[in-house]
């Protein structure tokens, strides 16, 4: 069986030029086509790398979700009652009034529920007591107010008015406090209206 440079009648020295001229061209053709790819493959290996590293992170929290799910419904149940709308200013106004006595403030009016229904999120509700106070000294009225944000108390003051009475010895004015109390579930039974929990 007659090679290929028997058919072609090449000589010897022409075979070793046909041949250097191939492994030429191919070291040409790997440098111009092969070569340049060599640095592609370190930045594929920190692809595979990372995408290892995500892939390790998302399965760590779905691990964890089961716990996380426990420990919301733990949340949902010690988080405060469940209380309809209209149970709301109930609950806020049985919270007012006894630190307003205890602190010597005189109440002379309570108007709940200015802003009844305010979804604060998926979760609470908004419900907002004001009242008017007369003849009130100033340390009454800070200790009145520092009380009502003691324990964890999700109540707060979003509006003061404050002026000197006619006798220009004490204080009269509005004050406005707001709370949030966990929403009622479709279904559920309302609790009895009860001190509003932090949310």
């Amino acid at each position: 069986m007659k090679s290929l440079f028997d058919k072609l009648n090449l000589g010897a020295l022409e075979r070793r030029i046909v041949v250097g001229a191939l492994l030429v061209l191919f070291v040409v053709l790997n440098a111009m086509f092969v070569w340049p790819l060599f640095s592609d493959w370190h930045r594929v290996q920190l692809d595979i790398e990372k995408a290892r590293k995500t892939l390790a992170d998302f399965q760590r929290e779905l691990d964890g979700l089961p716990a996380l799910q426990k420990k919301e419904e733990a949340l949902k149940g010690t988080s405060g009652a469940q209380l309809a709308s209209a149970e709301m200013a109930l609950a806020l106004m049985r919270v007012v009034e006894p630190k307003a006595r205890a602190a010597g403030v005189n109440v002379m009016s309570y108007n709940p529920g200015s802003s009844l229904g305010v979804s604060t999120n998926s979760y609470f509700e908004e419900q907002s007591l004001r009242i008017g106070f007369q003849n009130t000294g100033d340390a009454e009225l800070l200790k009145f107010m520092v009380s009502l944000g003691e324990n964890n108390s999700s109540i707060r003051i979003r509006d003061l008015t404050v002026k000197p009475d006619p006798t220009q010895m004490k204080l009269m004015g509005e004050l406005t406090m707001v709370a949030s109390y966990q929403k009622a579930t479709p279904g559920a039974k309302s609790s009895s209206p009860a001190t509003p929990k932090r949310p």
